[in-house]
């Protein structure tokens, strides 16, 4: 989790653990008995904290969007600088909470794509974090089109399709290859690539 404190409530030991279940089996392959057994606790008390393992889903989605999403946006925002200079501190704020809180984000970006085609209401609800997202990187991409350094035959829109694909990706790649990957070497690789692609000619990179 974000910030680990001495000692947690049963409630987020229960998160805590079952990201770790999700990430092995899957929502739908991770059953409350699995949770239970791996955390230690009665059925009842699993069901104290949470009404049903939905519930849990959706606490941990609520939980990402907040520490992430939600952190991401107002922290850049609220920043001085530039398209490059926002765009350098959203990059590099990021990469450092994936790498202080990899299986988070990992397990937020795997039940994504277990939900796909759900139809369920969380399923709406990551929908809508991906949107709110994509619309941040809009934001600031619209920056970078006034100050004139965007190549002007792009697509905002698709762009920040493209820069959140590319995020996802390099996500599951560097969780997969972890031990054969220098982070900060990959995730500074992945910045410059992708700014070479949407920068005009001509404009400094550093």
């Amino acid at each position: 989790m974000v910030k680990r404190k001495n000692k947690i409530s049963k409630k987020e030991l229960i998160l805590e653990k079952s990201i770790n279940l999700f990430l092995q089996k899957g929502y739908n392959g991770t059953t409350i008995k699995d949770i239970t057994d791996t955390v230690g606790i009665t059925k009842g008390a699993f069901y104290w904290h949470f009404k049903s393992k939905d519930e849990l889903l959706e606490t941990f989605v609520d939980y990402y969007e907040s520490a992430f999403t939600n952190t991401i946006i107002e922290e850049i925002r609220k920043s001085k600088g530039n398209f490059l200079t926002k765009m350098k501190y959203a990059h590099k704020w990021a990469t450092e909470f994936a790498y202080h809180n990899r299986d988070l984000c990992v397990c937020f970006l795997t039940l994504a794509a277990e939900m796909v085609g759900s139809g369920t209401e969380i399923e709406k609800k990551i929908r809508r974090i991906y949107i709110k997202y994509r619309k941040f990187l809009q934001e600031l991409l619209m920056i970078g089109k006034k100050e004139g350094v965007i190549r002007e035959n792009l697509d905002i829109k698709i762009v920040s399709n493209v820069i959140n694909s590319l995020h996802n990706g390099s996500l599951l790649e560097w969780y997969i290859n972890y031990n054969d990957i220098e982070g900060d070497v990959f995730a500074r690789t992945y910045r410059d690539i992708y700014l070479h692609g949407i920068l005009k000619k001509g404009v400094n990179e550093n």
